[in-house]
C-alpha cells in the first residue's frame, strides 16, 4: 500500500508540473511578466521598469521560442518509459554489486540516491544503517529525522541519468524566464516514477534480497535538497 501511494505521489508531482508547462508558451510567459509589472504586482529595483517593460513587450512579439518548446514537450511525451525503466533496473544491480563488496553492507537499512547539477548526469549513493527511517511522500528535509552518523557506505559512481534528463540548454539564455530550469525539473520528476517501477521490476524478479534490514527504505534528492522517498521494501 505504501508503495502505491509513493507512485502515485512521484506521478503527482510530475503530472502537475506537466500540465502547467503545457499551458504556457515562450511568449506568452512574457506577456504575463510584462503584465505583472504593468499591473505593480511585481516591483522592479533601480528604477528600470521602463526599460524591462519595453523589452519584455518585444519579446512577447516573438514566437520564435514557442515551436522549440512545444517539441521539447513532445519529447518528454515520446519518452520510452520500458526501455529507460529496463536500464534502471541494470544501473540498480550494477551498485548493488557494488555495495556486497562491502563488509558492512549487511547492516544497511536505507539507500539514498543523491544528485548535483543536471548536466551533471551521474549521482552517487550514500547508504546508512539500522534506525527508524521516515516515508516521504511530498519532498522535504529529513536530516533531523534519522542519524546521519550511521552511514555506512559511500560510492560516487550511482545512477547515471543520462539517457532520462534530455537536453534543455536552448532555453538557458531567455532573459527573465527560468524555462530552462522547469523543463529540468520536468524530466527529473519523470525519471523518479521510473526508477520505482524499475526497483519494483527488482522487488519482482527478488533482486531487492541482498537488503536483509526491513522495511529497507530508497529516497533521492538533489544535492542539499529536500527528499523523497523512492521505494519501500518489506
Amino acid at each position: 500500500m505504501d508503495n502505491l501511494k509513493i507512485l502515485q505521489s512521484l506521478e503527482k508531482q510530475r503530472d502537475s508540473l506537466y500540465k502547467k508547462l503545457s499551458e504556457e508558451s515562450v511568449s506568452g510567459l512574457y506577456k504575463k511578466e510584462y503584465k505583472k509589472i504593468k499591473s505593480g504586482r511585481v516591483f522592479v529595483f533601480d528604477g528600470k521598469e521602463r526599460q524591462m517593460l519595453a523589452a519584455l513587450k518585444q519579446l512577447s512579439r516573438n514566437t520564435s521560442y514557442d515551436k522549440a518548446y512545444t517539441n521539447k514537450l513532445n519529447d518528454y511525451l515520446k519518452l520510452d518509459n520500458q526501455l529507460l525503466t529496463d536500464y534502471f533496473q541494470k544501473e540498480f544491480e550494477r551498485i548493488f554489486e557494488d555495495i556486497i563488496t562491502f563488509e558492512d553492507y549487511g547492516k544497511i537499512q536505507a539507500l539514498f540516491i543523491e544528485y548535483d547539477y543536471y548536466y551533471h548526469y551521474t549521482s552517487c549513493i550514500k547508504c546508512y544503517g539500522i534506525q527508524d527511517y521516515p516515508l516521504v511522500f511530498e519532498p522535504r528535509y529529513i536530516t533531523d529525522e534519522y542519524d546521519c552518523n550511521k552511514k555506512i557506505l559511500f560510492l560516487e559512481n550511482g545512477i547515471n541519468f543520462t539517457p532520462a534528463w534530455l537536453s534543455c540548454e536552448a532555453f538557458n539564455e531567455l532573459d527573465y524566464l527560468d524555462i530552462n530550469s522547469e523543463l529540468e525539473a520536468l524530466f527529473q520528476l519523470h525519471s523518479r516514477v521510473l526508477l520505482h517501477k524499475a526497483l519494483c521490476q527488482l522487488a519482482e524478479n527478488n533482486k531487492l534480497n541482498i537488503f536483509k534490514n526491513k522495511p529497507f527504505t530508497f529516497y533521492i534528492n538533489e544535492h542539499d535538497n529536500e527528499a523523497m522517498t523512492l521505494y519501500r521494501l518489506y
